[in-house]
């Protein structure tokens, strides 16, 4: 569901701006100055709510699975990179930044900080008020909140790295072949198949 956000005080109110080459499915809602580029895959129950801080920007071919949440803080806004996989119930919580090529596993939470490219956020890792230099791996159940966390983090191993390699393949078929089912009026909730 695509949705105005209220004008307020400090900012008007904006809607969404999604590519016609990108799949949002109809349980989403996405709120707001929300900019949806193409390839982008936005599956069920996702949150993007672009209605305090603004805007939401999701670069082109990333996917954002089942039941994330991306917000804003007033006066902050968040970015995901070009060819993100934001994996099942991750909450992103701006102000936030996302490198390019980044991967953040199931219910992690990233506030406040900034990723850089090529990163692998594992499972269930809290990230708030750091920014970690590309290429890093954060160990599922990690949190990592000071410089000195952030130093020692190791580099993304080379199965890490081909895991959201391949995460990004699925997700851009998938992608497609939800484009086409939709373009042929195939995808309609309760409708046999």
């Amino acid at each position: 569901m695509l949705q105005h956000a209220p004008a307020v005080s400090w900012k008007p109110g904006g809607f969404p701006v999604v590519s016609a080459n990108a799949f949002v499915h109809e349980t989403a809602v996405i709120i707001g100055d929300v900019v949806i580029k193409d390839g982008v895959a936005v599956y069920p129950f996702a949150v993007l709510r672009a209605d305090e801080g603004f805007p939401i920007i999701i670069g082109e071919y990333s996917n954002v699975q089942d039941g994330v949440i991306i917000h804003c803080l007033k006066g902050g806004s968040v970015t995901v990179g070009k060819r993100c996989s934001l994996a099942h119930g991750a909450i992103i919580h701006g102000p936030c930044e996302i490198g390019d090529d980044t991967f953040v596993g199931f219910r992690a939470m990233v506030m406040r900080s900034r990723l850089g490219s090529r990163c692998f956020v594992g499972h269930g890792a809290l990230i708030d008020g750091v920014e970690i230099p590309g290429g890093r791996y954060i160990p599922s159940l990690a949190v990592v909140t000071t410089p000195e966390h952030v130093a020692s983090l190791p580099e993304v191993s080379p199965e890490r790295a081909e895991f959201a390699r391949e995460v990004l393949r699925v997700n851009r078929e998938l992608c497609g072949a939800y484009l086409n089912l939709h373009r042929r009026g195939e995808l309609c909730p309760n409708k046999p198949r």
